[in-house]
């Protein structure tokens, strides 16, 4: 991930921001604070699906209070994030020296490997039996392999970036065509942009919450990114900046206005509380135009503050924490499932509830309960700590393995 050198021959007139490059300690470490944060929020939200009692959804704001509506909007953060660094990742290696060819090779294994630990240890996990969920990793990998494609080909930053705002900016024209029947191409069209179930023979066999097409153009979003992030503090922090009030102005002025780019129009309803809630309202399956400058406009206003605490030494022991979540998200990723789900199972089964519930198909894919199950967001948040908290010191064991050896295997965990 680093950037201390550049390929020959391979950028040249390609990058958007050819201005100076930063050492890369503190450059690296922006990036990896954001991330960490990211998958600190994202044990939040997943929490919160094994936890909460709330009976309503949470960012329906006819139904839902602020305090559960915050609660699960801010993890609209995750998602995006963790794709646009991926994209961002990918730039820096290959400013740092690996040939197009060397890239392709790795982000495609790498988009394979993650697209196969999805569909069987990720998915087992959420459900402790055979449900295969295609959410983010599935995401990262697939948008990875399509990446790695495009590499073979040497293309310029400036025409990714261009390609994967083209497809942010219009991939809601296609939405019409979601509302059709498809017939037999209808899960070749779940692939490409409508979130549903995989049919065969009328029986549901995989749920695919994540189409490819607007998560491939945040990755490669991202990767444009990645000169700024290679640029030197002052500048790259205000390029940020910018960039967010740009956004933010433009979300803005289309939910005012009743705009394209999402089907839930904003909505003055009965309290101020509720019409900031329709406000923020923004559609993630999939990922529309609204959603994408809400939460890139967050995501780049936390990267400059996190950047400017870095580049200025300010609360490093905070930073420090962020900075071990973020440089082993996979490794973190994985067993949080897993001891989620664990602990709901033994509470359940604490409480003398149906625990068969919490396992199989109908808990991730119909959001099944047993009925009285669940807490209110206090001990939800207390759960998600000591969770986090627990994950802590192993993650750390990993970062520091990390930074020790280069073995070839690591790069894919």
């Amino acid at each position: 991930m680093s950037t201390a050198t550049q390929p020959q021959g391979s950028l040249a007139a390609a990058e958007l921001f050819p201005i100076p490059v930063e050492p890369h300690r503190r450059r690296l470490e922006s990036l990896d604070i954001l991330r960490g944060l990211l998958m600190i929020l994202m044990a939040l939200d997943h929490t919160r699906d094994y936890f909460s009692n709330a009976p309503v959804n949470p960012v329906d704001p006819h139904t839902s209070w602020p305090a559960l509506y915050i609660t699960r909007w801010v993890t609209h953060l995750c998602a995006p994030g963790f794709v646009a660094l991926a994209g961002a990742s990918v730039y820096l290696q290959r400013k740092r020296g690996k040939t197009p060819t060397q890239l392709s090779r790795l982000l495609i294994t790498r988009g394979l490997w993650l697209v196969f630990l999805e569909f069987t240890v990720i998915s087992f996990a959420w459900s402790f039996g055979w449900a295969p969920f295609m959410q983010v990793i599935w995401a990262i990998g697939i948008s990875m392999i399509l990446l790695g494609v495009i590499m073979r080909f040497r293309p310029p930053t400036a025409l990714i970036g261009t390609l994967g705002a083209t497809i942010v900016l219009l991939h809601n024209l296609l939405d019409p065509l979601n509302r059709h029947p498809f017939g037999w191409l209808e899960n070749g069209w779940e692939i490409i942009n409508m979130p549903g179930f995989f049919m065969f023979h009328g029986q549901r066999e995989i749920m695919m919450f994540y189409p490819v097409l607007p998560w491939f153009g945040i990755i490669c979003v991202g990767y444009a990114f990645g000169p700024i992030a290679a640029s030197a503090p002052a500048r790259r922090q205000k390029i940020a900046v910018a960039l967010a009030a740009s956004f933010f102005t433009v979300f803005s002025l289309l939910r005012l206005f009743h705009g394209y780019g999402d089907p839930f129009p904003f909505e003055h309803l009965a309290t101020p509380a509720q019409t900031a809630m329709s406000f923020m309202s923004v559609m993630k399956y999939p990922p529309s135009l609204h959603y994408a400058l809400a939460t890139f406009t967050v995501l780049l206003l936390l990267y400059a503050a996190f950047d400017f605490a870095a580049t200025r030494d300010w609360l490093p022991r905070l930073r420090a924490v962020f900075e071990t979540y973020g440089r082993v998200p996979f490794f973190y990723y994985v067993p949080h499932i897993f001891i989620l789900h664990g602990l709901a199972l033994l509470g359940v089964m604490a409480f003398h509830l149906n625990w068969h519930i919490m396992i199989g198909k109908a808990l991730i894919w119909d959001d099944a309960t047993p009925p009285n199950w669940g807490f209110g967001l206090p001990i939800v948040y207390a759960i998600w700590l000591s969770v986090v908290a627990l994950l802590y010191l192993p993650c750390n064991w990993f970062a520091a393995l990390k930074a020790r050896r280069r073995d070839w295997w690591l790069s894919y965990l």
